[in-house]
């Protein structure tokens, strides 16, 4: 590092600054460069394109309007960078596939709008000449600020600060003329820099157009504009679609129901219920077709370790016929069969039933739709917005940078702000989207209706009375096993199990308790079962890997300082 820093040095920073009556600048910088050693192209340039206010930044109205070395054109590549609480344009002059040695002179000559700046009592040039933040050392620096027409200055009204930024040590080694203030300075090391205070009696310098003035100050928040804009155009939108297509309608008044609703698979409710498939949903399947007659779920232990026993369940498929109206069954019961054959421990189906998960999933999605409980397919829907949703970020996120640094530089700053505050607006899109989509899924007046008995069993399923319940037990002994997958899919069957603690409970001739014969308490069942569904669950699912900116240097009883003003930046070597 410290042999870069000793292989070039800035001989002379020659500044032309020309004042316009507008308070506009013509820049033209001339910068010596001796490379004696090391390994450059050439040089880079960085120049602060906005300046601070109260009211937040705003741009200069740079533009570039020459580069050139050795008074020949070279290849120059900009770019834009934040820096600090601005925002920089960075200019790499040279050539990557050549390297450089001795002495070259590189010219850059650009304008600024908002060179001036207007206080009540007096007008004023605040320039940060050379910017201090420049890599190498500058030997010698020379500026000459040329005034749009002559003028009697004093000496009160001129400053010129020298040294590390927020410095406010000034010099007197200048000259001042009817139409022009030129100075020098000593060497300035790495981090050093010059800034030229004037101040012109009040209507020197005119004011330049305020639709100009508006512009720059405004094109400073288009990105902003458009992050807000964007995102908000789309919660409209999208609170729009809802409002159509996908707010439910009421549910109204929720009565007790004893039982299940009529054709619907304990699957197809947990679905309705929530609009989406999930575990309990699956799991319920199995012990819906053990209701039906098509398998039967025996405990069984199995040794694990020597003397220890673990606990594990037997499925027999006793029928496959009969299932045609009922697809999610059937796709179910053949998953099982294929990998388990006609009789099969639970636990050998991990790490292959989950394959049939998704084919199961996706026919009871079509079921809920076919039998009109919803306007289409609810995971179609969902999708069509998370796509939608997670397109906008990765485009937001993944292209932002690529696209403002090809605006800045082929078109201009304001471009690339607007296609900055796009794309973070599409960020800010995408993730509303995504908040949207899960309840853009609606389901029809037939839904509704039996959303209602849904919610009315679920009701009795957590809060049935003892008494009742004991009135049911006596009509129906297997009652709790007639519900059960109803319970899973629903998630309560905790709930439904806690009613039935200190009774004995008759097993259906499709379950079968370890060891146990006739009736059985609840308490030994709503353990087996627990461990059922967990041992099931897990065989469904796959396995685990699947530039800153002042006041006034005059302002406030005589600040300002090194580096203060627009203008400025710095540099080094490439």
């Amino acid at each position: 590092m410290i042999f870069l820093l000793l292989s070039l040095y800035i001989q002379l920073f020659d500044s032309e600054i020309d004042l316009n009556s507008n308070g506009s600048l013509n820049i033209k910088e001339e910068i010596t460069v001796n490379f004696d050693g090391g390994y450059h192209h050439g040089i880079y340039r960085d120049i602060p394109l906005e300046l601070s206010s109260k009211t937040g930044n705003f741009s200069l109205g740079f533009k570039v309007n020459e580069v050139l070395m050795d008074g020949e054109e070279v290849p120059v590549k900009k770019s834009t960078r934040r820096y600090g609480g601005g925002k920089d344009l960075r200019i790499r002059i040279g050539d990557a596939n050549n390297t450089i040695s001795g002495i070259h002179v590189y010219t850059i000559k650009y304008s600024a709008v908002l060179g001036a700046r207007y206080f009540k009592e007096w007008d004023e040039l605040y320039w940060n000449v050379t910017g201090n933040r420049w890599e190498d050392r500058i030997d010698s620096s020379y500026c000459v600020v040329t005034f749009p027409s002559t003028i009697q200055l004093s000496n009160e009204d001129i400053k010129i600060f020298v040294g590390t930024y927020g410095s406010d040590k000034t010099t007197e080694n200048y000259i001042l003329t009817e139409n022009k203030l030129s100075f020098g300075t000593g060497t300035l090391y790495p981090g050093y820099g010059a800034t030229v205070d004037i101040r012109f009696p009040k209507g020197y310098l005119t004011k330049p157009p305020f639709l100009i003035t508006f512009w720059l100050k405004f094109k400073s928040y288009l990105g902003l504009l458009f992050a807000v804009l964007v995102p908000l155009f789309t919660f409209i939108i999208l609170f729009r679609r809802w409002q159509r297509d996908g707010k439910d309608l009421p549910i109204g008044t929720i009565t007790v129901k004893y039982s299940p609703p009529n054709n619907l698979i304990a699957a197809e409710a947990g679905t309705i219920l929530d609009q989406k498939v999930d575990s309990v949903d699956i799991t319920s399947i199995l012990f819906e077709l053990a209701r039906l007659g098509y398998l039967s779920i025996e405990e069984v232990q199995t040794e694990k370790f020597f003397f220890l026993k673990k606990k594990d369940f037997k499925i027999k498929i006793l029928k496959e016929n009969g299932l045609d109206k009922e697809k999610p069954l059937k796709k179910f019961l053949s998953g099982l069969k294929k990998e388990g054959g006609k009789e099969f421990l639970i636990s050998e189906l991990k790490g292959e039933f989950y394959t049939h998960v998704s084919d199961v999933t996706e026919e009871l999605y079509e079921s809920v739709k076919k039998k009109k409980y919803f306007y289409g397919n609810p995971d179609t829907i969902r999708k069509k917005y998370y796509g939608f949703g997670f397109a906008a970020l990765f485009i937001g996120m993944w292209a932002t940078p690529f696209a403002i640094g090809m605006l800045s530089a082929i078109v201009s700053t304001a471009a690339g702000l607007i296609v900055g505050g796009i794309m973070g607006g599409l960020v800010l899109s995408g993730l509303i989207t995504l908040c949207f989509a899960s309840a853009m899924p609606k389901r029809t007046y037939k839904g509704r209706e039996v959303l209602t008995d849904i919610l009315g069993f679920r009701e009795f399923l957590v809060r049935v009375e003892k008494e009742r319940l004991n009135r049911m037990l006596d009509g129906n002994p297997t009652i709790f096993f007639d519900f059960l997958s109803y319970a899973i899919a629903l998630g309560v069957v905790d709930e439904w199990a806690e009613h039935f603690k200190g009774l004995l409970i008759e097993s259906p001739n499709w379950y079968s308790a370890y060891d146990v014969h006739g009736p059985i308490m609840a308490s030994h069942i709503t353990s087996s079962i627990g461990n059922s569904i967990s041992a099931f669950s897990s065989a469904s699912s796959p396995p685990r890997g699947s530039s800153s900116g002042s006041s006034s240097g005059f302002s406030g009883g005589g600040g300002g300082f090194s580096g203060g003003g627009g203008g400025g930046g710095g540099g080094g070597g490439w």
